[in-house]
């Protein structure tokens, strides 16, 4: 059986009427793919997380007004200028190399925060 499951925050995305409208078209969308012989064994989960029972950077949510502030912008400046690193060396090693950059190599410096290992 297959399941779709949507995940979002409880009386901030979407009202009864949406929710609603939301488990006509994702099914009728994974249909569209799979076919007709699958809809009687679809199921579509929405599933509401309760306001400041989630976070984003550390910061429990919704706080509308800490999303466009200073701190999250820097935090994802941070990540951003991180990223354009690893990104930045792993091109210069792929055309070095003439191949492919490891996948590991990436992930492991994305999570080390850009940094070279000696």
């Amino acid at each position: 059986m297959p399941i779709i499951t949507v995940q979002f925050i409880k009386d901030v995305v979407a009202n009864e009427e949406q929710k609603q409208e939301l488990i006509v078209k994702l099914t009728d969308t994974f249909i569209s793919v799979v076919g007709e012989v699958a809809r009687p064994f679809v199921y579509c989960i929405i599933q509401e997380t309760p306001q400041m029972e989630w976070g984003i950077g550390g910061k429990p949510m919704p706080d509308l007004a800490w999303l466009i502030g200073p701190e999250y912008t820097a935090q994802k400046n941070r990540s951003n200028e991180i990223m354009g690193k690893v990104v930045e060396q792993l091109t210069s090693q792929h055309a070095a190399s003439g191949g492919d950059p490891d996948k590991d190599a990436l992930a492991e410096n994305l999570w080390k925060g850009g940094k070279q290992h000696e």
